[in-house]
């Protein structure tokens, strides 16, 4: 792994480097510097559940085995005196103390602290009859805590031990596991980071040769989830950027093609004119009209390639208005009849009267054009093809059929992309290739429904629906 401060698996080492630096850290500092001040502070804390333990059970006959037994199990001294310092009870983890008068009389007594009478002076001036405090003596600091009972005083002191030696053996064992967890901290992070790292590398590199335009690269997955998603994203992506190319490839095969048939007709005809057919009229006036009709050609398929661009471009705004929709068929059908009248197509419509609908009248009369001339593109040699446009209530439906070879049923979602050739149509001379695109981006931009039905050796219904 190269030492690259941006790359990610130096990142990563960095990070759970200094994520175990910073528990050591942590930890140093409680076991260490905060170990003294977290220690009294537990003290108080049990110091004071053994008190409100005592007093719950003041004047109960449990109250002297309760003081014995929490005394023994946490080192306490407990005196309970009356308000003018007379020992009722008291106790030790020795087992030394008792009642006032009992068994042992005084002599099995501990006397008072010599500062009980501070300790009492202390309580008295205590607001809430709850003191606690520390002070030092000759044997180390001492914690001492006071109840006021009302007729009684409860007292209990226990000793701070000072805890440097501990501190010290704590300080000796952390140099140790410091430098053994850095160590093992280091390495682990290096082989963790490298292991999360090799995969984005890879991919990384699987990416590059993508970039290249090789489409036929194989994006590996990793050790978690998410690089197994980017992967599988990838290698989707791949595909479908090779899908593209060979559509991208098939394109510009075929607008070539029909850029260079009208072209070459143009250049022929106009050499023959210039060398053959100058003072022949007659025949000049015939060449003159393939000229005029291959210009006518390209210019259509110039048109429609930027008309298809603007369109998936998104930059085109289309313009709703009420527009008589059986009028706009009627007079798109006209455009066709002198084809109908000299080459023998038969026209069978189905009208409805005055059906109005919401749309860019221009651009709805180009997919009328465009479904309509491929439905005379494709035509059996009975050349009949039949026009309905009918009122489905909230919609109006426009259906044109062709009786030809029809579309095979998986051939169907692609007859709109640029260019498809199905296996059972032979893309007219006349045709650009892309009407059918023209059509789909046309009335997407309308939020139209539309699709086709087609039978193999029957015919194809080209439909769509615009709301009214």
């Amino acid at each position: 792994m190269k030492f690259n401060f941006r790359s990610l698996g130096v990142k990563l080492w960095l990070y759970f480097a200094l994520f175990s630096a910073a528990i050591l850290i942590l930890i140093w500092l409680l076991q260490i510097v905060f170990l003294n001040s977290f220690y009294e502070s537990m003290k108080i804390k049990t110091i004071e559940s053994a008190a409100n333990e005592i007093v719950e059970c003041y004047g109960q006959s449990d109250f002297e085995n309760t003081v014995d037994r929490l005394t023994f199990k946490n080192s306490f001294l407990v005196y309970v005196t009356d308000q003018s310092g007379n020992i009722i009870y008291n106790s030790d983890e020795h087992g030394l103390g008792g009642k006032q008068g009992g068994p042992g009389g005084k002599e099995n007594q501990r006397p008072l602290p010599e500062d009980y009478n501070d300790f009492l002076s202390r309580l008295r001036q205590s607001d809430a009859g709850v003191i606690s405090y520390t002070k030092n003596q000759n044997n180390g600091k001492t914690l001492i805590y006071g109840i006021d009972l009302q007729d009684a005083v409860l007292y209990i002191s226990t000793s701070l031990e000072p805890l440097d030696a501990t501190t010290e053996i704590l300080s000796t064992q952390l140099v140790y596991v410091t430098v053994i967890s850095l160590l093992l901290g280091f390495v682990i992070a290096f082989f963790i980071s490298k292991k999360l790292s090799n995969p984005i590398v890879k991919i990384t590199k699987a990416a590059g040769q993508l970039a290249q335009g090789n489409y036929s690269v194989k994006f590996e997955n990793g050790y978690y989830s998410e690089v197994d998603e980017l992967s599988a994203t990838l290698n989707y992506t791949a595909r479908e950027l090779s899908k593209v190319e060979q559509l991208r490839r098939e394109l510009i095969a075929n607008i070539s093609h029909d850029l260079r048939t009208p072209l070459t007709m143009i250049k022929g005809y106009t050499e023959m004119i210039e060398e053959v057919s100058g003072d022949d009229r007659e025949k000049r006036e015939k060449h003159l009209k393939i000229i005029k009709d291959e210009t006518v050609r390209l210019e259509k398929l110039v048109n429609d390639i930027l008309d298809l661009s603007v369109l998936q471009s998104g930059n085109e705004n289309i313009d709703l208005q009420n527009v008589n929709l059986s009028e706009t068929v009627k007079n798109i059908i006209s455009r066709f009849e002198t084809l109908f009248e000299h080459e023998g197509y038969v026209i069978k419509s189905d009208i409805g009267h005055d059906l109005y609908v919401l749309a860019d009248k221009p651009r709805i009369e180009q997919v009328l054009y465009n479904l309509i001339g491929n439905a005379v593109n494709y035509a059996s040699e009975d050349k009949t093809i039949s026009i309905n446009l009918n009122d489905m209530g909230g919609s109006v439906r426009f259906e044109v059929r062709d009786n030809g070879v029809g579309i095979a049923e998986d051939e169907i979602p692609y007859i709109w992309d640029k260019y498809y050739k199905s296996k059972e149509h032979v893309r007219s001379k006349e045709g650009t290739g892309i009407g059918l695109s023209i059509v789909k981006n046309i009335l997407i931009m309308h939020n139209a429904k539309f699709g086709v039905q087609s039978t193999v050796g029957i015919g194809s219904t080209f439909w769509f629906e615009l709301k009214k």
